[in-house]
């Protein structure tokens, strides 16, 4: 986050990602076996590993090269009922303990209504539910983690949501969601025990030759000065050749997406920093499982919206399955 280091003078980035996925793996359960358990026969288990090298020249001072093996991450998931699913995920980040970065129970209700309840990934944005080593990028873009931070929205929360389909392969989606108030840039990091509410509509068309999908994203709650922090997210995804590699994690042929977020965060009694900030990427398969893809970035400090920071990258990514990639990224910030 802009707080955190300086980035007045251009700084060069090179990162190399590398993701590998043991998919998933059904484990046979008997209903004779289990009795009285709820779990049915098609517990289903995975595997994720997220290994990152990252070299980065700020100057003669501040100079870093890191090789670092980012998260490790077990999934447990189950088709509890017809209408019941649920799942663990079970990740280990770099230097930490493990711990439970997901545990959820998602309801199929009446009338086209879905419930989830546990802690998640909240529906905030583009990438908030997606998890690192499926992000089309290896690095978090710096309004994301500047408004949200490193881990962004992973909050305790009860969402309530509903998808149409409005036919010809259009649909929308609206939902709304209430959690905790533990996020430490957003929010009060569980400080005072009060709630935050969110919720997001999107538009969306998916046809053979074209795709594309509009959101709009709003959270609200108490920051740590028991001033009240608001932040909306505008965000789009265009898809040309939707199924060019079907099977593959990001099949299409070519894609363009970004997102523009706006912070309004209470400093102090009467006083506000309204800050801005855009990230755009573009990503083009040139054949299957190949891609190559340019991003840029911009952001002002939450706190101090004269500090900005940009950031300009470029990648390569190669499936050599289809959910685990080798991806290198190389780009530039000032």
């Amino acid at each position: 986050m802009i707080g955190n280091y300086n980035r007045l003078s251009p700084a060069a980035i090179v990162m190399l990602g590398l993701s590998m996925t043991a998919g998933a793996v059904p484990l046979a359960y008997s209903a004779e076996a289990v009795h009285d358990s709820h779990w049915s026969g098609d517990l289903r288990v995975g595997a994720n590993m997220d290994l990152i090298a990252e070299a980065r020249d700020f100057g003669a001072d501040m100079n870093r090269q890191v090789l670092d093996l980012r998260e490790v991450e077990v999934s447990l998931e189950s088709q509890i009922k017809p209408w019941l699913y649920g799942m663990i995920f079970l990740t280990r980040p770099s230097d930490e303990d493990i711990s439970v970065e997901e545990a959820a129970v998602i309801a199929d209700l009446g009338r086209g209504f879905r419930l989830k309840a546990g802690k998640y990934r909240n529906e905030f944005g583009l990438l908030n539910t997606v998890h690192e080593p499926e992000r089309p990028q290896v690095s978090l873009p710096l309004p994301v983690e500047e408004f949200l931070g490193e881990e962004q929205l992973r909050e305790t929360a009860v969402t309530l949501g509903r998808l149409t389909d409005l036919g010809n392969g259009y649909r929308a989606g609206i939902s709304g969601a209430v959690f905790n108030s533990d996020n430490a840039a957003a929010f009060d990091a569980g400080q005072s025990g009060d709630k935050a509410f969110g919720g997001k509509l999107y538009f969306g068309r998916q046809a053979s030759d074209t795709a594309y999908q509009l959101g709009l994203s709003a959270l609200t709650g108490k920051n740590d000065t028991v001033g009240t922090t608001d932040i909306q997210a505008l965000d789009f995804r265009v898809l040309l050749e939707p199924e060019f590699a079907r099977g593959y994690d990001y099949p299409a042929r070519f894609s363009w997406m970004g997102e523009v977020l706006f912070n309004q965060r209470e400093i102090a009694p009467g006083v506000s920093n309204n800050a801005n900030g855009a990230w755009t990427l573009v990503d083009y398969q040139f054949k299957p499982a190949h891609h190559l893809g340019a991003g840029a970035e911009y952001t002002q400090g939450r706190l101090d919206k004269s500090l900005t920071s940009r950031a300009y990258s470029a990648h390569y990514s190669w499936y050599y399955s289809p959910h685990a990639r080798l991806q290198v990224q190389a780009g530039a910030s000032s």
